[in-house]
């Protein structure tokens, strides 16, 4: 299946975190012809930052200064593309930039060409890890959630005299019916019980 790939930035809000020089003029100028709404913040101006952090679409920062743009968002989930522009690569800068999470990187001194490809790579990058968050967030609930499974399969076996391939078919069967998952269902079962035996307590 062909995944639908962003390729249009127009009118996209584009955070650019970097100090005042000929690099910062090439990259708005770049960005703001492909379209973009670009608003520049000093790396050392943390108030700006964090309050740019709410309408940023997509963050461009410079790794010289990752440090003081670490401090900047700290405590802020950015998620959204993130763009670092290394120019020294020193081991340490490097690593607090890559703590930072981006999803592409440019590298100076910054020419308009490779500019867009960054900014392609890193707004799908980006979407990609967002729909594998979702599909781990799913695999783990369903994970949990298999303990309910077993437990309807053995409560319908004892109940019913049945073996454990007809409880998980009358189970299946049932699910379906009520348009839930197997899963959604046999939690459901377990709060009913659960429901039902305070009931009787309390009687």
């Amino acid at each position: 299946m062909t995944r639908h790939l962003v390729q249009n930035f127009r009118g996209v809000h584009a955070l650019v975190i970097h100090g005042q020089d000929r690099n910062l003029a090439v990259l708005t100028e770049t960005l703001t012809k492909l379209g973009l709404k670009v608003r520049v913040a000093d790396p050392s101006d943390a108030p700006t930052i964090r309050g740019a952090l709410n309408e940023a679409e997509i963050i461009v920062f410079d790794t010289d200064m990752a440090e003081a743009v670490a401090l900047a968002w700290a405590g802020e989930r950015v998620a959204v593309p993130v763009i670092a522009i290394v120019g020294l690569e020193a081991p340490g800068r490097l690593q607090r930039a890559f703590e930072l999470e981006p999803a592409a990187v440019l590298h100076k001194p910054l020419r308009s060409t490779g500019i867009y490809s960054a900014l392609f790579f890193a707004t799908n990058e980006q979407r990609r890890r967002h729909e594998l968050a979702l599909k781990m967030q799913l695999l783990e609930g369903r994970h949990r959630s298999r303990r309910f499974v077993t437990r309807a399969i053995i409560d319908l076996m004892g109940s019913r005299g049945i073996d454990d391939e007809e409880a998980f078919r009358l189970l299946r069967k049932e699910s379906m019916r009520r348009r839930l998952t197997i899963e959604e269902y046999a939690v459901q079962l377990a709060a009913e019980s659960r429901e039902a035996a305070k009931s009787a307590r309390e009687a």
